[in-house]
């Protein structure tokens, strides 16, 4: 896989979906540290991830191997 088409899968996603999945991955917060950073419960930073990593996955298809 290539960084420009995870950077175009990203760019796909919502921006609060986005948020937290940069934050957790290439930042490595945790689900508590991005709740207190974005001043949300820590179940809204779960469903965030849940749901921005399974857009990820299905942008990441759609763009395929290049």
């Amino acid at each position: 896989m290539e960084p420009l088409q995870v950077a175009e899968a990203l760019s796909r996603l919502t921006p609060d979906h986005r948020t937290v999945v940069v934050r957790a991955y290439y930042l490595g917060q945790s689900v508590a540290e991005l709740a207190e950073a974005l001043n949300v419960p820590r179940d809204t930073v779960r469903s965030r991830l849940h749901y921005g990593l399974h857009a990820l996955r299905i942008a990441l298809q759609d763009e395929g191997p290049k």
